[in-house]
């Protein structure tokens, strides 16, 4: 693209002197990347610690503190909205949405009814018109995405529900002069994405319903209703004989209960968001009350005027200019199919450019970028620049779909990850001989757990396919002793791992088998299922006291050294990788040597990799050096449990351990051969065994996934996350870094 083209918007734009963009480097990223449209951006330079320092904690929203703080809240708003001193305001439960229904529910019904609606919560006032009020004089006035409906063809005769601004399809009324003054029926205007931003002329509205999540960026859950004298009177006169829940009532006695515009509110509200209100509109009136709120709003949307009329590819979804939203802006780019923009967004929210900017998920595809007053002019350049960027490298194919194989199940919100940054993935087993014929060429990425075997003869049967795009093997565990990393590092294949995700849940199942190794509780269950109560035999012993050995004190070891020591074991560790600094900060006894911790301990987790050192290494040996006895005397015998890695422990020397009587109990969640098949030790009656299920939580697996998902997406940019990356001595076979999905 010529530079006079792609700069000119830049030169153009009010903040264009804060960034300097280079064609050839990644432009400088927003300050503050939120722009989405609901929750929207907190105010610029907020502070929790500064907002809420005064805040009620604690207190009723009925005590003085309280009601004075509702009550100046209601007053700012009335000040910087220019609302009429007869129209009166108070906050209902349930949000902007909330506050629509109370009133469609209590007004509408006397006369006929229009609802205009031109894009996706406008349409659910219709159906709650059609479908939930059932209202038997009913008219649908309904704009297609980007135009608005024929406002001229209103009869107002009847009531009329609109949107001011919609939200999902960035199209605003331009002015409210299609609305006469002599009216005989009320407008109900849901105006939550327009308040603070847009100028209402409040002589055209009867009621109006917002929420503070929006333009001022406050906290969700909270609605706020303005009313007219003329909605006060329809309230009074009017008696609908539909079920009203409590929170909808604004009536008592057939009178407007005048509480609720005084400071009383109909359900209890959290005082912290009022605060955050409060805090949200002391800072409008500082930046100029409504005037200065829409010039702030006005000159992003002028960013992006100007973007669009340099960029042919970009385009406003509003068809016509006079109805572009200033708030939610919403954007077309003509040149990407749906799931390259899905990549470009993607690309954005990974780099933490911009979040949550994609169309709304009933509108056509595209960007949806809040533009309200709290977003900087200063971001918004910033974003343009990176959108530019980006499209750019989509376009170009160098950042593209990449197709990914699970062939070990991963969980479902990781896949949809992968697929909504626009890869193709494909759960699908492969078998041995598959693998071996160089099955994974036509594939970019791979995910397996412990049971697909990516050995060299793999890796070196992949790479000599024709065109093979293997570049990333994600394992979605911690383990990787499944993977040759020395091949997939010849092979330029990078090995990532999800290191951080199942360490609670195999540090709870190592405890399970501390404790069920101490009170015996698989031999007692199977007494019991045999009609046997062995209460006499089964005495077991407490793990407070006894001795702890570690072999390997990772971040697994040493959450399960936590747990040990605050039941009262003492720590003893063997780790020749491990800071002084950590085993001082557990009290602990370190070790030179495997042997010097078994002749310490009389109970010994496994926390290590296998590796050639470790195969096999706790044999007849070292289970013979292990002591029996306790410090404190107790005769409570050898227990050994496996949680990390299978192969470490000799399967047949611990079996004769078991049956000669020098190892009291064995416990193992990791085999030498998985599935484990007739092993020797299933005859041993002091063993117990769990099949490779250390990460099978529900959390687990969620956590997994996420951290798994991420690494791949990262990986494949040729920017892999340095705590995923396995195999660092990977030279990549697949040019230079591109940018982060």
């Amino acid at each position: 693209r010529p530079t006079t083209r792609s700069s000119s918007w830049r030169e153009s734009s009010l903040a264009s002197h804060l960034i300097k963009f280079s064609r050839m480097s990644q432009p400088a990223k927003p300050a503050c990347p939120n722009f989405s449209s609901g929750p929207c951006a907190k105010r610029p330079g907020f502070s929790p610690a500064e907002a809420y320092k005064d805040a009620p904690f604690g207190r009723s929203h009925r005590a003085p503190v309280g009601m004075a703080k509702i009550r100046e809240s209601m007053a700012l708003t009335k000040e910087i909205l220019k609302i009429p001193k007869d129209y009166l305001v108070a906050m209902v439960p349930a949000s902007d949405t909330g506050a629509v229904e109370m009133m469609m529910w209590q007004l509408l019904g006397p006369r006929g009814v229009t609802v205009c609606h031109w894009e996706s919560f406008g349409s659910g006032w219709m159906t709650d018109a059609e479908k939930q009020l059932k209202l038997p004089k009913l008219r649908s006035l309904k704009g297609e995405y980007g135009q608005l409906p024929d406002l001229g063809s209103i009869d107002w005769n009847d009531d009329v529900v609109f949107t001011y601004n919609g939200t999902t399809s960035g199209v605003r009324v331009p002015n409210t002069n299609w609305i006469p003054d002599n009216r005989a029926g009320l407008t109900i205007c849901d105006a939550t994405s327009a308040a603070f931003a847009m100028d209402i002329d409040w002589s055209k509205i009867d009621v109006l319903t917002y929420s503070w999540q929006k333009c001022l960026g406050g906290e969700g859950a909270h609605g706020m209703l303005v009313i007219s004298p003329r909605t006060v009177e329809r309230l009074e006169s009017f008696k609908s004989n539909r079920p009203m829940p409590k929170i909808f009532r604004l009536t008592k006695n057939g009178k407007l209960d005048k509480s609720i515009f005084n400071g009383s509110v109909i359900n209890t509200p959290s005082m912290t968001c009022f605060e955050d209100y409060l805090d949200a509109l002391k800072w409008a009136k500082g930046v100029g009350g409504l005037d200065g709120l829409i010039k702030r709003s006005m000159r992003n949307l002028e960013v992006i005027q100007k973007f669009c009329a340099s960029h042919p590819w970009m385009s406003f979804l509003a068809k016509d200019p006079a109805t572009i939203s200033n708030t939610s802006v919403c954007l077309t780019i003509s040149d990407l199919d749906k799931g390259q923009v899905k990549t470009l967004i993607a690309l954005l929210e990974r780099n933490k450019v911009a979040y949550d900017i994609g169309a709304y998920r009933d509108a056509p595809a595209g960007l949806r970028i809040w533009c309200g007053p709290t977003v900087e002019t200063k971001d918004v350049v910033a974003l343009m620049e990176w959108i530019d960027y980006a499209h750019d490298k989509v376009k170009a194919g160098t950042i593209k779909k990449m197709k990914i194989i699970v062939t070990d199940g991963l969980a479902p919100a990781a896949i949809k990850m992968l697929q909504n940054a626009g890869h193709e993935v494909v759960k699908k087993k492969l078998s041995k001989e598959e693998l071996l014929a160089g099955a994974l060429a036509e594939w970019d990425a791979i995910v397996i757990r412990s049971a697909t075997k990516i050995t060299a003869a793999v890796l070196k049967a992949t790479a000599a396919a024709p065109n093979s795009k293997l570049r990333l093997v994600a394992r979605a565990g911690v383990g990787v002793d499944n993977v040759d990393l020395k091949a997939a590092s010849a092979a330029g294949v990078m090995v990532v791992n999800s290191p951080l995700s199942a360490t609670n849940s195999v540090v709870e199942l190592a405890l399970a088998h501390l404790l069920s190794q101490a009170r015996q509780i698989p031999r007692a269950d199977r007494a019991m299922r045999q009609g046997k109560w062995l209460k006499n035999e089964l005495t077991g012993h407490e793990l407070a006291g006894k001795n702890l050995g570690f072999i390997g004190f990772g971040r697994i070891g040493q959450g399960l050294g936590r747990v040990a020591k605050a039941i009262g074991m003492n720590i003893h560790v063997y780790d020749p990788f491990l800071p002084q600094a950590v085993v001082d900060g557990f009290g602990a006894t370190r070790h030179e040597t495997p042997a010097d911790v078994f002749r310490a301990c009389t109970h010994i987790t496994i926390h290590a990799f296998l590796s050639p050192q470790t195969k096999n290494m706790v044999n007849t040996d070292l289970i013979g050096l292990m002591p029996g006895v306790a410090p404190d005397g107790t005769k409570c015998g050898n227990h050994i449990v496996n949680c990390g890695r299978g192969g470490i422990i000799d399967e047949v020397a611990a079996a004769a351990a078991l049956k000669a009587g020098k190892l009291t109990s064995l416990a193992l969640d990791v085999f030498e051969k998985e599935p484990c098949g007739q092993t020797p030790l299933l005859e041993a009656e002091r063993f117990q065994g769990t099949p490779h299920i250390g990460a099978s939580t529900i959390e687990a697996q969620n956590r997994v996934g996420a951290e798994i998902a991420n690494a791949v997406l990262a990986a494949l940019d040729g920017a892999p996350p340095p705590g995923n990356l396995v195999n660092k001595d990977v030279q990549p076979k697949f040019a230079a870094p591109k940018a982060r999905m």
